[in-house]
């Protein structure tokens, strides 16, 4: 059997957040809303009981209507980020992940859903039940750093607005997340134009921001290093639960201020670990600052943990899809990969 939650039924989606005792923000309610301003649609979570009591699954995901002229159909995709099914295993696992799959596929057709595009989440290793029915698509490492390991700063005052490093021209500032938003914008932009492989899609505008503001509230958070007055780089956390998401970031390209948006990360996770987060994360775009990072921090190499970023394209309607939006591999990565 299965339930399903909209949107506008609040209550319930956090009461199934709770039986699966998931915290993560890109589970909740208010993260899927604000992902609305990136794929239009309606936000549903999808709650499903295995008959034979193998367990249960939720599944949150946007369904989107399909703008095709005369076409009334469907397809559904994970929100920007991660998500993906999570498990409550009973018994047997993949026996319960080929009934999920059975069932969800039923839904589909009935709802002239003709594709399903699922973002897994890396750190809830969930790609792992569902590959002996699916094709999933690697995109990139992740990174985690257990900041459980990392020594807390006591320094007095050290967060009434500057995060100084002794001794260096850097300060990090813990900045108002609507004060300051247009300054990140400037950043943001001028980042994005640089790169003329981004796809479209990650050419985020400025009502996106404004939406996460609105929804996450105190659960955002927005960090930027300065030299003297003038910001070098900036960038958006997600906060919720025990983990610290890099969520968008933004920087000047100096040459010689190349290190800095290294040094913003290592204090956004001291910032973490002083807040009592057990985990920051880094998705594969910021590789980079890896290396820069677990030195700052002081962490041995197993201290930071390293998950594999999955996706999958599940295609309910064959026929329909390859005349509506036929997508390759490489199509598939660059627009749900998270660049």
């Amino acid at each position: 059997m299965h339930e399903l939650v909209t949107a506008s039924q609040a209550r319930r989606w956090e009461q199934i957040l709770n039986l699966f005792n998931i915290t993560d923000i890109f589970y909740s309610r208010e993260y899927i809303l604000s992902a609305l301003k990136l794929d239009p649609g309606e936000a549903l979570l999808f709650y499903y009981i295995d008959d034979a009591g193998e367990g249960e699954i939720m599944y949150p995901f946007i369904k989107r209507k399909l703008a095709r002229p005369g076409a009334f159909y469907y397809d559904i995709t994970s929100p920007f980020g991660y998500g993906g099914p999570v498990f409550k295993v009973r018994k047997d696992g993949s026996k319960l992940a080929a009934s999920f799959l059975a069932a969800f596929s039923i839904y589909s057709r009935t709802e002239k859903i003709i594709a399903e595009y699922i973002r897994f989440h890396p750190l809830l290793h969930n790609a792992e039940l569902m590959k002996e029915g699916l094709k999933l698509l690697p995109v990139h490492d992740t990174y985690t750093f257990k900041l459980n390991y990392v020594n807390k700063d006591t320094t007095e005052d050290r967060y009434n607005g500057t995060l100084a490093e002794k001794e260096s021209p850097y300060s990090v500032k813990k900045m108002g997340t609507v004060k300051h938003m247009f300054d990140f914008l400037v950043l943001y932009y001028s980042t994005i134009r640089r790169n003329e492989e981004t796809d479209s899609y990650y050419f985020f505008t400025n009502d996106y921001f404004e939406s996460l503001v609105s929804e996450l509230g105190p659960n955002l958070h927005l960090f930027g290093i300065f030299k003297g007055n003038r910001l070098l780089a900036a960038c958006y956390v997600l906060a919720k639960g025990e983990v610290l998401y890099h969520h968008v970031s933004a920087n000047l390209v100096e040459e010689k201020e190349s290190d800095a948006e290294s040094k913003l990360m290592a204090a956004i996770a001291q910032w973490g670990a002083d807040n009592n987060y057990s985990c920051f994360h880094l998705s594969g775009g910021q590789a980079s600052h890896v290396s820069p990072l677990t030195a700052a921090l002081g962490l041995e190499t197993d201290k930071v943990e390293i998950s594999s970023y999955d996706i999958a394209v599940r295609v309910h309607e064959p026929d329909i899809y390859k005349k509506l939006q036929p997508m390759d591999e490489v199509g598939l990565i660059k627009r749900y990969g998270n660049n």
